[in-house]
């Protein structure tokens, strides 16, 4: 469940992220993200665990009409089963258009669309143990070559980039946070996850452990980024994280280490789409009484990957729905909801009494 979050997070947050977070909070970037929305991501993760403490055998979309009767929670758990699928088709184009644009200029995008929903839904066909247990070899791997490339990387380090501290106050870093905020959300796939957990009574304390790990990995992320390029170049540049891996050079034997950066980008984008593919294929069989999931994932990918191309065909349509739209999205889906959700089994009091059932 770690690793799955850690992946989450390392995948498109840190891809496409520091540019708008220094447009917004300029020097102040690393503190936007590790620190300003991690109160956001743990009040996702109360609601989410409190509800998978109540109802630890069943995912959001099927206790729904337990909550709020039948038809309304029929409604809601559509809702959010075509939610889950739309929540993959930016992340789709996420990575075509970042594969693309880095490495097979030539490919036609939607041949790149293809390629990656057919390998995440391959995963989310075996199952989500098959998943995390990739992700397992996955990631430790990545995360030893992100410490590396930024250790590499802050030799460069100008902290002069990184000065003055809320020049312009809080508001910025506030804006900033509430931006970014939404990925750090992500840990509301908890609510389609938490009855796949073999060790449920550990689920407040992973969540707290990813909130506390991402909340270092982020800030080091952009505070090198911006230290390095300084605020105004990094808000201007595409792929900040990709470039100052590019900029690494030790010496004449250690240099354009991009490809390894894309390769492990690639992975870490085909694991989460798996992830998302396999809550949406539950979400829809739930939903629909079906009683094997596996029967819904090619639709999915064929739907995700139409959205892909329709809705975010172009790279200013991507950035303007993950700038613009997305953050407030997120709050609504992520958290409103959820919570909402959660005081109402509480005062019809649906579900098991908390840890009763752990």
């Amino acid at each position: 469940m770690l690793f799955i979050f850690l992946i989450f997070e390392a995948s498109s947050a840190i891809l496409y992220t520091p540019a708008r977070v220094a447009a917004l909070a300029g020097p102040d970037s690393w503190f936007a993200v590790s620190l300003g929305d991690v109160f956001y991501g743990l009040l996702v993760l109360l609601v989410a665990v409190a509800l998978g403490k109540r109802f630890p055998a069943q995912v959001f979309t099927e206790y729904l009409p337990e909550i709020l009767g039948k038809i309304p929670g029929k409604l809601l758990a559509a809702t959010y089963a075509l939610i889950i699928i739309h929540f993959g088709s930016p992340l789709l184009n996420e990575g075509s258009t970042f594969i693309q644009l880095t490495l097979l200029s030539l490919t036609p995008p939607a041949v790149l669309d293809t390629v990656l929903a057919v390998v995440a839904i391959y995963g989310a066909y075996l199952g989500i143990e098959v998943i995390a247990r990739e992700n397992g070899m996955v990631f430790p791997a990545w995360a030893l070559m992100v410490v590396l490339l930024l250790s590499l990387a802050a030799i460069d380090l100008n902290f002069s980039n990184l000065k003055p501290v809320f020049e312009n106050g809080l508001l910025p870093v506030l804006r900033a946070s509430l931006f970014h905020s939404g990925w750090r959300g992500e840990v509301f796939f908890m609510l389609m996850l938490y009855p796949y957990l073999n060790q449920k009574h550990e689920a407040l304390k992973t969540g707290l452990l990813y909130l506390g790990s991402v909340m270092i990995l982020a800030g080091t992320v952009h505070a090198v980024i911006v230290g390095v390029f300084g605020g105004p170049v990094t808000a201007h540049l595409i792929y900040p994280f990709e470039l100052l891996v590019g900029y690494v050079s030790l010496g004449n034997w250690l240099e354009r280490l991009e490809i390894v950066v894309i390769i492990f980008l690639i992975a870490a984008y085909s694991i989460k789409l798996a992830v998302i593919y396999h809550s949406a294929g539950i979400a829809v069989a739930s939903t629909l009484g079906l009683k094997n999931y596996r029967i819904t994932l090619l639709p999915i990918a064929l739907m995700a990957i139409i959205l892909s191309r329709v809705l975010y065909g172009t790279y200013l349509k991507l950035s303007n729905y993950l700038f613009h739209d997305w953050p407030i999205e997120a709050l609504i889906v992520e958290l409103a909801i959820p919570a909402l959700i959660l005081l109402i089994a509480v005062i019809r009091k649906k579900g098991g009494a908390p840890d009763a059932q752990q």
